[in-house]
């Protein structure tokens, strides 16, 4: 029997070695053979090319393989061409004739297999999972000798000799899945000989030696107990079964890797038939892997025509004829697009948007993306955020660095645009955006958010003072109006009461023709910005202190909310604000020192604040008098400021 080159043909069984999944070494690309899922760690263009030899009598060699790859996106395609796949056999097929000089002449059968074409396609759903198909061309031809009797005149005839070639071709496909279960852990299934289709028909004394493609599957797990150190095991349901592992050394910007395995077949001997070990360099560009296969059983030994009919070929990479053999695989990759080091697993909207409250997204993220470092080294992730409607451009948040490999939270931030008016409540998309260097994106992802009107409120009373700051230039001009016309009153008076009675006669002027007005019963709260409740001429209490606390704070006079927590639904707001006045000088507004608060100012120094209750629409004195009741009653009396049931909230 003569045997030539082996090849990998129909099982997960590989010549580069036993490596684990998630190992990104340049020399194992474009492997259709021993990753299942045909997931290929590929940033943009690889070229392989293997050469090799089976150490038989004598030494066969031959270029194994020349293999592109290309990535688009998630999409990974690969096309091989292997003219050294290829395995022959010759045999006496046991017929024979007796030549004139009484000698014997054997005829022979010769059977040649190969595996021409491979082209594979894997789609990443997620860096966790990927699934992808191959499919593989191959052709089978069936050379049998025989005599054929020649006729010379009438009763002469010898016999010839005649070669009865038959040929079929096929195409093998299958297809497979990976799943990494968390860092150490990861898991792949795949089909063997699920589709084989395109045979030709052949004779039926040459079926049985066609390629057996009995359906199976091939189940492997890989786990990794220490950095860069895996186990593998690989178990097929035809009852063959790899058991190896495999060691990664980083130096410098290179990798060095060891692999080995221990093989069995059940069609061999002994039940451990061979060791497959491999030893890979790779860097960003090259990749350079020898490795080779030793089997344990005699291979030179002969078989007969009749065992070769009864068992067959099962798998033409690694069966009982095969030799052991080394191969030298040089691999390149060219990255012509900007490898991605980051990538988005998701994104989670934490709040919805006020476009009035254009600040308090500064400090608080309106979104969260959990973020994967798809690397081994330490990446700083710029993360940027836009929101249809909101923003024109995308707002840079603030730099978040993440471990090798690693997930890391991303808070997004923005900032609504000063001149955003819509009063309708939209739905908008918010589009998120991750670069680690220059200005390409390493990922994108969009998601829907809630874009609520422009005079929308969430209750919260801290969150007023948004509608007294977008309403300051308006206010301006309507209390410098009023107090110009109190020009000469104010010229007499003590300097230090210019506060208070600014605040007096603008309030008796602003109330003159004001009702209050209770909302609408709605899904968020309506607030009126300045002008709409002087143009409307009436609100609610909190329309009337976001329009008092505006026009006092548009000519200096500090003004601060009160916020009064009831146990029920209804709350209530009213506002204090800043006289200036010393302890001392409080006597020049008032003997009773129920009818104001003294607060601290930024140098510590005491000051006479005035509660006032903005919906006494009668007069200062009165609104002073109902605003003074109730914070003495429920933020002093009742202790409402040390139980926390009355805020006082600082509108700057």
């Amino acid at each position: 029997m003569f045997c030539s080159i082996n090849i990998w043909a129909q099982s997960s069984f590989g010549l580069n070695g036993l490596w684990n999944l998630a190992d990104k070494s340049t020399a194992l690309l474009n492997s259709l053979d021993n990753n299942p899922s045909n997931y290929i760690l590929l940033r943009d263009w690889g070229l392989s090319f293997s050469y090799g030899g089976e150490f038989s009598k004598p030494v066969a060699s031959n270029i194994y393989l020349i293999s592109l790859s290309k990535r688009f996106g998630n999409h990974t395609l690969t096309a091989r061409y292997t003219p050294g796949y290829e395995k022959e056999f010759l045999f006496s097929n046991g017929s024979s004739i007796i030549l004139e000089d009484s000698s014997f002449q054997s005829l022979n059968s010769r059977f040649t297999y190969n595996e021409l074409l491979g082209f594979g396609y894997a789609y990443k759903f997620s860096p966790k999972f990927s699934v992808g198909f191959s499919l593989r061309y191959f052709t089978q031809e069936f050379n049998n000798e025989t005599f054929k009797p020649v006729s010379v005149g009438d009763t002469l005839f010898f016999l010839e000799r005649e070669n009865l070639i038959e040929t079929t071709n096929f195409w093998k496909g299958d297809i497979g899945f990976s799943y990494f279960l968390n860092d150490w852990l990861s898991l792949s299934i795949a089909s063997i000989n699920l589709l084989n289709f395109g045979e030709q028909s052949i004779g039926e004394e040459n079926e049985q030696y066609e390629i057996r493609t009995d359906k199976a599957a091939s189940l492997r797990l890989s786990f990794i107990p220490f950095s860069q150190t895996s186990l593998n095991f690989l178990y097929e349901t035809n009852n063959s079964f790899q058991l190896g592992m495999n060691k990664i050394f980083n130096i410098y910007d290179s990798e060095i890797g060891l692999s080995i395995a221990a093989l069995h077949d059940k069609y061999q001997l002994p039940f451990i038939n061979g060791l497959l070990a491999g030893l890979t360099y790779s860097n960003d560009f090259l990749g350079i892997t020898l490795s080779g296969v030793k089997y344990f059983q005699n291979r030179n030994k002969s078989y007969s025509f009749s065992e070769f009919k009864e068992v067959g070929i099962n798998n033409l990479m690694n069966n009982k004829y095969s030799f052991n053999k080394a191969v030298l695989t040089f691999s390149f990759t060219l990255n012509t697009i900007q490898e991605r080091l980051v990538e988005f697993l998701s994104v989670d909207i934490a709040k919805e948007i006020y476009p009035t409250f254009f600040e308090a997204y500064i400090d608080s993220p309106f979104a969260y993306g959990r973020v994967v470092n798809l690397t081994d080294k330490s990446v700083s992730v710029k993360p940027l955020g836009m929101i249809e409607g909101i923003n024109n451009n995308y707002i840079q948040s603030p730099v978040v660095t993440i471990q090798p490999k690693d997930t890391a939270i991303v808070p997004f931030f923005t900032m609504p645009l000063d001149y955003y008016n819509k009063q309708k409540t939209e739905i908008s998309q918010a589009y998120f955006m991750l670069t680690t260097s220059g200005e390409e994106a390493d990922d994108k992802i969009q998601a829907p958010i809630l874009i609520n009107g422009v005079n929308s409120w969430d209750g919260r009373v801290r969150n007023l003072r948004y509608f007294i700051k977008k309403g300051i230039e308006y206010s301006m001009g309507y209390s410098k109006n009023i107090l110009s016309g109190k020009k000469n009153l104010l010229d007499t008076i003590v300097y230090s009461l210019s506060s208070f009675y600014k605040a007096k006669y603008i309030f008796n002027d602003f109330v003159k023709e004001l009702v209050y007005t209770s909302d609408p019963r709605a899904t968020t709260e309506y607030v009126q910005f300045p002008h709409e409740t002087i143009k409307l001429r009436g609100g609610d209490c909190d329309d009337l202190s976001v329009c008092y606390s505006s026009l006092l704070e548009s000519v200096g006079i500090e003004t601060a909310l009160v916020d009064y927590k009831n146990t029920d639904a209804i709350r209530h707001v009213n506002i204090l604000f800043n006289t200036k006045l010393t302890p001392d000088d409080a006597k020049l507004i008032t003997e009773n020192d129920t009818k104001y608060f003294i607060r601290k100012d930024e140098n510590g120094e005491d000051e006479i604040w005035i509660p006032v209750e903005t919906t006494s629409l009668t007069d200062f004195n009165s609104a002073w008098e109902f605003g003074a009741d109730k914070f003495f009653d429920e933020a002093i009396k009742n202790f409402g400021l040390a139980a926390g049931k009355v805020e006082i909230i600082d509108v700057y």
